[in-house]
C-alpha cells in the first residue's frame, strides 16, 4: 500500500473534505426537505413515529454485522485479494444471519411495543442487513485510498434515489412505508454505484483464518462505534416506549432537524478523519494540526447551525413540519446546545483509532453508553414529556465529553488550554451571531413566523459568515480552490 507524506495526506484530506462536505450538503438538504414535506402533507406524526421505532434499530445491527473488517482495511495495510475477497464473504454471511435473526424476533418487537404492523416494518427494514455487505469491503477500499469523489458522487446519486422514493410512496399514500422504502433504495444504489467506483471484484475465495488479526483491531474499533449507535439511538427507544410512538415521532422531529444535520455535518470531516488520522499516525505535529483544523471545519458550520436554531427554533419547526410540532421547540433548542460538543466529540474515536488505540475508543463510547443510557431512564421518572430526554442529553453528555478530551490530548501530548486557544475565537463567532439575531427576534418579536425567522436568522448568518470571511479566511473561493485541488 502506498506511504505518502504528510503534506501529500494533508491536501488529499482537504480536497477529500471538500467533495464530502459538498455531497453532505446535499445529502441534508434532500432529508430536510423530503421530511418536510412528508409530514406536513402525505403522512402523519405516528407513521413517522412508528417508522422511527425500528428504523433507528439497524444502524447498530448493519455494525454488527460489519465485525470491524471495514474499520480494518482502512487503517491497516491490505494488498492481498484473497484477504479483501475473505473480508467481503463473510459480511455477506453475517449480513444474511442477521436478517434471519431479525425475521424470527420481529413479533417479539411488535409486542415490546403494542404495534402489530411492526412485525411488518421490521422483516422490510431488515432488509438493509443484507444490501449492506455488497458495498462495505469497497467502500473501506475507496476510504483508504482517500478516493472521497467517488464515494461523493455515489452518495449524491443514492439520497437523490432515497428522496425520489420517499415522496413518491408517500404521495401513493403508503404513509409509514415512505420511511422504510426510501432506505432500501439508497442501500440499493450504494450497491451498485460503490463496487463500480471501486472497480474491485471479490474472487471466490474464503478463508476465515486470515481475518483472525482484523476482528482483534476492528472489533474494538467497531465495538466503539457499536456502543455509540446504541446510546445515540437508546432516547428513541425510551422516548417510544415511556411516552408512546406519537411522543416518538415529534422528538425525533426535533432530533432530526437539530442533531442529525450536526451529525451530517461532522459527517464530512469524521469521513475522512479516520483514514487521514491512520496515514499521520507517525507524526504527532501533523496530527496536532490537523485535529484543530478538523476541530475548526466542523465548529464553523456546525455552530453557525446551532446559534440559528437556539434563535429560531420555533418559527423553524412551525415552517417546516407545520404548527403541531412547535411542541417540539424546547428540545430542540436543548438538543442544538448539546450539537455543539457533539461536533467535537465525533473527531475523538477516528484519532484514536487512526493511531492504533481503539482500546481507549471503546472505553469512551462505553463510558458514553453507560452514562447517556442511566441518565435517559432516570429522566423519564422525573420528567412527563420527551423533553426530559433532551434534558438528559444535556446533563449527561458532558461527562463522557470530558474523558474523551483527556484521553485524545493525552495521546497528543498537548493541553487543553493549547488545543482551545487555536480554536476559541472562532467558537465567539457563532456566539456573537446568536446574541444579534436574539435582538433582531424581539425586534419583530409580533411578526408573522416566516418573517421572524427570514429577519433572525438573517441577523444571525449574516454576523457570523461576516466574521468567519473577516477573521478566519472562510469563503466560496477557498472552498472551491479545494474541489479543484
Amino acid at each position: 500500500m502506498e506511504i505518502l507524506p504528510s503534506q501529500s495526506v494533508q491536501r488529499k484530506v482537504a480536497r477529500g473534505v471538500a467533495w464530502v462536505g459538498m455531497a453532505s450538503a446535499l445529502v441534508a438538504i434532500c432529508d430536510l426537505v423530503s421530511l418536510a414535506l412528508i409530514l406536513r402533507y402525505w403522512a402523519t406524526v405516528d407513521d413517522y413515529g412508528t417508522a422511527s421505532a425500528v428504523m433507528t434499530m439497524l444502524g447498530a445491527a448493519c455494525l454488527l454485522g460489519e465485525a470491524g473488517l471495514p474499520a480494518s482495511i482502512v487503517q491497516r495495510e491490505h494488498g492481498s485479494p484473497e484477504h479483501l475477497s475473505s473480508a467481503f464473504w463473510f459480511g455477506l454471511v453475517v449480513g444474511v444471519t442477521l436478517y434471519a435473526v431479525v425475521w424470527v424476533t420481529a413479533p417479539l418487537i411488535a409486542r415490546a411495543f403494542d404495534a402489530p404492523i411492526l412485525t411488518q416494518v421490521s422483516r422490510a427494514a431488515g432488509l438493509m442487513l443484507v444490501l449492506r455487505p455488497f458495498y462495505t469491503t469497497h467502500q473501506a477500499m475507496l476510504r483508504r485510498q482517500l478516493r472521497f469523489k467517488e464515494l461523493s458522487v455515489v452518495r449524491v446519486i443514492a439520497n437523490l434515489g432515497e428522496l425520489a422514493t420517499k415522496v413518491g410512496t408517500a404521495v401513493a399514500g403508503m404513509g409509514l412505508w415512505c420511511f422504510v422504502i426510501g432506505p432500501l433504495v439508497r442501500e440499493a444504489i450504494y450497491a451498485i454505484g460503490v463496487p463500480l467506483s471501486a472497480g474491485w471484484r471479490p474472487g471466490w475465495v474464503f478463508r476465515p483464518r486470515e481475518l483472525v488479526a482484523d476482528f482483534r483491531f476492528g472489533l474494538r474499533a467497531t465495538g466503539g462505534e457499536l456502543a455509540y449507535q446504541l446510546y445515540s439511538n437508546f432516547d428513541y427507544q425510551v422516548v417510544a416506549y415511556s411516552y408512546g410512538l406519537t411522543a416518538l415521532g415529534y422528538y425525533r422531529a426535533a432530533y432530526e432537524l437539530v442533531l442529525e444535520p450536526v451529525r451530517f455535518v461532522s459527517g464530512v470531516v469524521t469521513t475522512v478523519a479516520f483514514p487521514a488520522f491512520s496515514r499521520l499516525r507517525a507524526d504527532r505535529a501533523s496530527l496536532v494540526d490537523q485535529l484543530v483544523a478538523f476541530t475548526r471545519q466542523n465548529l464553523a458550520v456546525v455552530l453557525l447551525f446551532v446559534a440559528v436554531i437556539v434563535v429560531t427554533a420555533d418559527d423553524v419547526l412551525r415552517l417546516v413540519y407545520g404548527a403541531d410540532f412547535v411542541i417540539a421547540a424546547g428540545a430542540a433548542r436543548i438538543l442544538a446546545i448539546v450539537g455543539a460538543l457533539r461536533a467535537m466529540s465525533f473527531l475523538g474515536p477516528p484519532l484514536l483509532d487512526g493511531v492504533g488505540r481503539s482500546d481507549l475508543s471503546l472505553r469512551y463510547q462505553l463510558i458514553a453508553a453507560s452514562v447517556l443510557a442511566s441518565v435517559f431512564v432516570l429522566a423519564t421518572h422525573v420528567g412527563s414529556s420527551s423533553n426530559a430526554i433532551a434534558a438528559a442529553w444535556a446533563i449527561g453528555y458532558p461527562i463522557p465529553f470530558a474523558i474523551l478530551a483527556r484521553m485524545v490530548l493525552g495521546q497528543l501530548g498537548i493541553t487543553a488550554k493549547a488545543y482551545f486557544r487555536r480554536i476559541a475565537r472562532l467558537a465567539l463567532i457563532p456566539a456573537a451571531g446568536a446574541g444579534c439575531g436574539l435582538l433582531a427576534r424581539l425586534a419583530v418579536a409580533d411578526a408573522s413566523p416566516g418573517v421572524r425567522f427570514v429577519v433572525a436568522g438573517g441577523v444571525v448568518i449574516a454576523v457570523t459568515v461576516a466574521g468567519l470571511v473577516v477573521f478566519e479566511g472562510y469563503s466560496p473561493a477557498a472552498i472551491a480552490k479545494r474541489l479543484r485541488a
